[in-house]
């Protein structure tokens, strides 16, 4: 958040608000309040705040289909709601197979057993005294802790009738492969806790490998501020289900909690209940739009789809000191008849005896048949778990974006004394400093008012900071050279009224970009030629008068940009994801992680796509001055090293594009046509005559060592993924990339002018 404020900002309002994260500004009219009212129009976004471990892409996202995905998607969603309605017209029409199977005693195999059999595929009661699963002798869990390493031992111990698990907080009870299921698959889940007075928050079971704000996915049952969250997610935490109980949880006894879940990817389709009762839960977040499961299971800690896990996760608190018992789990949403006898409320016996004399009992009953027992209504819920499953699959190839989305309820926003995260001071609402413009009463408080308030043309500063950045893109200096602060340390602009004009005209025009570029590019000042006199030098050094045009290196982008344009390579495909260009080898090693450049098309792209990542910035780009990306820069800072000449030289994709021109060149008789070629190509100019001259000479030299050693074109022929054309003579083509790279190196190349 404060990355963000600041970035607000310098980018937008052209002041250094950072500087009074922690006082009052020294310099400028903004206060530390202020600085938190304007904190708090970005500190209400329900996010992990982190790279996903899985490198899932973080929440909130949005969805990204492309017009045919669209279409699919819509077609299932269709037959989807269809398969519903006809689920709701066959249990409706189902009376006469209920009746039928009431009065056969079709209900008396149920007597059998003391809990729902249909559907159980684990069972653990520890009875035994050991963890085996009473139901499956094959299924036996398993005690782990961090990592997935063994953790010992159970704690077994006597209690209520049997033998119960005693959990620490750090270790937990792993039952893989019980628990696992997709997001399209109904299920449930029972298991009878005893939670200590003192806990006031743990997780009780769920299935992941950590907790639940490392960016979860699966589901859980946890303990929060002494209430109970029931949670399920592709990305936790806006990526996901999530529901609160309104009421703290009974403590120092035992409970019996039940999830059970349709498979809906819903928030009501997830419900809790707490001894045989359903618990009333407020929903949280609603918007569970990809799948639960992972898809590459070897990403993850263990290599292994994580299931079901009791008392404990990795990076968050457990059970500490509790109980846990009769955990029990179905492939199917079990009704709300089983949830009463699984946790003890009531017996199959008690229910089918007043079932003939209580009409919400003899419901209860007709619940149960429909879900457990109706041929008609189960066929038709297993085909609608196939439309889902289809669904929920072709969803997962859907592109996603990261954006920012506003939270319903927002976020309490408190002044941090001395800027620190642990020390809240008063409480403060979004709000603008009024020393630059008050924030209007008729705007929402939120992202989109803020914006309102930026773009108001009362606002002094918004349109004054966008016009100065376009100039300083074109001239390189801005009117106010400071750029990131219009403040009182700032610089004042050399032409106000040039500022003003250009400004008032932007916010005229509607906020037209194309209309102020067109304006910029069109004007006698930037039309002058940049060959400044003596005068000009000694009068006007840093050219802020514009007395002549503008003279400046292209940045890190263009002058990559610019040697894939000329030689033809570049792939000007617009959108999509970044990309890995060539790079020195074990550089993302510092990190652990690894580096595989794309192939094909994609190392051609332009450089906006180029992957950034913070802690190891792109070599070819970062030599050229390019950021990190670590904060917000409005002025790159203007360096010119002997590195740079390394890299142009040097760097792959350089050579490459030096390689192809060469080849371009050799398909031209007159070296002296092809040389002119390559300069206008890579300058946009045409070569003096001594220029001309020494290129020239230099192709002779190189032909003539080549010839000589043809190892020495190794180098130059080999490097890069583009083969030159094989009939061609090779020394020809390599003397022609030599020439087509010390064009590349030259001023006129590396230079605006």
């Amino acid at each position: 958040m404060v990355d963000r404020t600041n970035t607000f900002g310098d980018a937008v309002i052209g002041l250094s608000v950072g500087c009074a994260k922690c006082h009052d500004h020294k310099y400028d009219p903004i206060t530390q309040k202020n600085y938190y009212e304007l904190y708090s129009f970005f500190n209400n976004v329900k996010e992990a705040g982190q790279i996903s471990f899985d490198d899932a892409m973080p929440s909130p996202t949005l969805l990204l289909p492309d017009a045919q995905k669209e279409k699919i998607l819509g077609l299932i969603n269709d037959q989807i709601n269809d398969q519903e309605e006809k689920i709701k017209a066959e249990r409706k029409s189902a009376d006469s197979r209920f009746a039928k199977w009431m009065a056969s005693r079709g209900y008396s195999e149920l007597l059998s057993s003391k809990i729902p059999e249909d559907g159980l595929t684990a069972k653990f009661s520890f009875d035994r005294a050991n963890l085996q699963a009473d139901n499956n002798h094959q299924l036996r869990a398993a005690m782990v802790r961090e990592s997935g390493s063994p953790a010992g031992d159970p704690d077994l111990i006597d209690t209520h009738g049997g033998k119960a698990i005693r959990l620490n907080g750090d270790d937990w009870l792993d039952l893989r492969p019980a628990g696992i299921f997709k997001r399209s698959e109904p299920f449930s889940v029972g298991i009878s806790v005893n939670i200590p007075a003192e806990l006031t928050n743990g997780v009780i079971l769920h299935k992941c490998v950590a907790e639940r704000l490392y960016n979860f996915r699966g589901y859980y049952l946890a303990i929060k501020n002494g209430k109970a969250e029931l949670g399920m997610a592709h990305v936790a935490p806006s990526n996901a289900i999530t529901k609160t109980s309104p009421n703290d949880i009974p403590r120092n006894k035992w409970i019996h909690f039940a999830i059970t879940y349709d498979g809906s990817s819903s928030a009501s389709g997830l419900r809790l209940y707490l001894n045989g009762n359903e618990l009333p839960m407020e929903t949280v977040t609603d918007q569970l739009t990809k799948e639960i499961t992972f898809a590459d299971p070897s990403q993850i800690v263990g290599g292994k789809q994580p299931g079901l896990q009791i008392g404990g996760w990795w990076r968050g608190a457990g059970l500490k000191n509790g109980l846990a018992d009769d955990i029990t789990v179905y492939n199917r949403m079990i009704s709300p008849l089983e949830i009463a006898v699984l946790s003890g409320k009531t017996t199959w016996a008690e229910a089918i005896r007043k079932s003939t004399t209580d009409p919400a009992q003899k419901e209860d009953f007709r619940a149960y048949y429909l879900s457990a027992v109706d041929p008609v209504v189960r066929s038709e819920q297993l085909e609608l778990s196939g439309l889902r499953k289809k669904l929920s699959d072709s969803m997962e190839n859907v592109d996603e974006l990261m954006v920012m989305q506003e939270m319903p309820v927002p976020k309490p926003t408190y002044l941090l004394k001395r800027g620190n995260y642990d020390m809240q001071g008063e409480r403060v609402y979004p709000g603008t400093p009024a020393s630059i413009l008050s924030f209007p009463k008729d705007l929402p408080r939120n992202r989109y008012g803020l914006a309102m308030w930026a773009t108001n043309k009362k606002n002094p500063l918004t349109a004054r900071v966008a016009v100065n950045r376009i100039w300083q893109g074109f001239f390189g200096t801005g009117l106010v050279k400071t750029a990131e602060d219009f403040g009182n340390q700032g610089e004042m602009p050399s032409n106000p009224e040039l500022m003003d004009w250009l400004a008032v005209n932007f916010m005229e025009s509607g906020w037209n970009l194309k209309k102020l570029v067109k304006t910029i590019v069109m004007s006698a000042t930037y039309r002058q030629d940049s060959k400044a006199s003596p005068e000009a030098i000694e009068k006007d050094p840093d050219n802020r008068f514009l007395s002549h045009g503008p003279s400046y290196r292209l940045t890190a982008e263009m002058i990559r940009d610019n040697a894939l344009m000329a030689s033809g390579l570049i792939n000007l495909q617009t959108g999509g994801r970044s990309v890995k260009p060539y790079q020195p080898p074990g550089l993302w090693e510092i990190n652990n992680t690894s580096y595989t450049p794309d192939t094909g098309k994609a190392v051609y792209r332009r450089s906006l796509y180029v992957i950034v990542k913070r802690s190891v910035p792109n070599p070819t780009l970062s030599t050229f001055d390019a950021s990190s990306r670590s904060y917000c820069i409005m002025r790159r800072q203007n360096t010119n090293t002997p590195l740079q000449a390394l890299v142009t030289l040097n760097d792959p994709t350089f050579v490459e594009a030096s390689k192809v021109m060469g080849e371009q060149m050799s398909r031209e008789q007159d070296i002296t046509k092809a040389i002119v070629y390559a300069y206008r190509k890579l300058t946009g100019l045409k070569p003096q005559q001594k220029e001309l001259d020494l290129l020239t000479a230099l192709f002779q030299n190189e032909l003539k060592k080549f010839n000589a050693h043809p190892d020495k074109r190794k180098g130059w022929l080999d490097t890069g993924q583009y083969r030159v054309d094989t009939r061609m003579d090779p020394a020809v083509v390599a003397a022609n990339a030599v020439v087509a790279n010390t064009i590349l190196n030259s001023d006129a190349s590396l230079t605006k002018r």
